[in-house]
């Protein structure tokens, strides 16, 4: 009986094999898509985590210029305030002064308001990578 089987196997050899053949194309190629598929989601998976961490870099770029611009912003304030106040205690001095002489009290031009109103963005902000090429 064993030797029968042998028997059918030799003589269908050529129809077996290829069958073997094609089956084993079939699964190397369905192989070769799934694993093209996978190797797919992990680069894209890769981009995403480097776009991740260059948008953070721009973030805390950002976050770093608006905290340095902001304390400039103080600065400037408060050298404004103390022109401002020796700006009226000079007027005042001036009018000290008038009166002693006898003469009316002289007329200023009044100081501009202060605190400054604030003020809306003139237009959108500046992409990150035009500011770069201009620098």
């Amino acid at each position: 009986m064993i030797g029968h089987v042998f028997d059918v196997v030799n003589a269908w050899s050529g129809l077996i094999e290829g069958g073997m053949g094609l089956v084993g194309g079939w699964y190397g190629n369905v192989a070769k898509n799934r694993l093209a598929k996978r190797q797919e989601q992990l680069s894209a998976g890769q981009q995403a985590l480097e776009l991740a961490a260059q948008t953070h870099g721009l973030i805390a770029d950002y976050i770093q210029r608006t905290d340095t611009l902001t304390r400039q912003l103080w600065a400037r304030d408060d050298v404004i305030q103390e022109v401002y106040a020796q700006a009226i205690a000079a007027r005042l001095v001036v009018h000290e002064l008038d009166a002693n002489d006898g003469r009316p009290p002289r007329q200023f031009e009044p100081l501009p308001s202060y605190p400054a109103l604030p003020v809306e963005p003139a237009g959108p902000m500046p992409d990150p990578q035009d500011i770069k090429k201009e620098v």
